[in-house]
């Protein structure tokens, strides 16, 4: 089976993150450390990203302790609060369950590509199920001697 990469699907997603003031920000920040959790929408954070994702949210929430709201933060405090808010974007967003990534395929004996899209945590359960699948049966993936 042949198999071309076709574009992400252009689904727009909301940023995860949206700073405003400190309560939103309280009430975003707990429910994206909850949703980075088994289950969740971002359980597939590894714990690398994990790490930097609490470090920048833990920055967003001293910013905020100085001021109630972005409004009334100095230029270079903004600066440190946007920067903060794109790298927890940036990962949430690569690693986003809902997120639809879709491909052209070729199904055996044909030459008329077909398109086939799933979500990024659909691709992630089938490719730990598979994993884990080799690793209890004991194959490698290695045939022969």
């Amino acid at each position: 089976m042949s198999l071309a990469m076709g574009a992400m699907a252009a689904e727009k997603l909301d940023p995860a993150l949206q700073a405003v003031t400190k309560e939103k920000f309280d009430d975003q920040s707990a429910a994206i450390r909850q949703q980075m959790k088994a289950g969740g929408r971002w359980e597939f954070v590894d714990a690398a990203e994990r790490a930097q994702v609490d470090s920048r949210l833990n920055e967003i929430a001293e910013l905020l302790a100085k001021t109630s709201s972005v409004d009334q933060m100095s230029r270079e405090d903004k600066g440190k609060l946007l920067e903060a808010q794109e790298d927890v974007n940036a990962v949430l967003t690569k690693k986003d369950g809902r997120r639809l990534i879709c491909q052209q395929v070729s199904p055996t004996g044909s030459n008329r590509k077909q398109k086939q899209c799933s979500t990024f945590a659909e691709r992630e359960r089938q490719r730990r199920d598979a994993r884990d699948f080799l690793r209890s049966t004991g194959d490698d993936g290695i045939r022969g001697h």
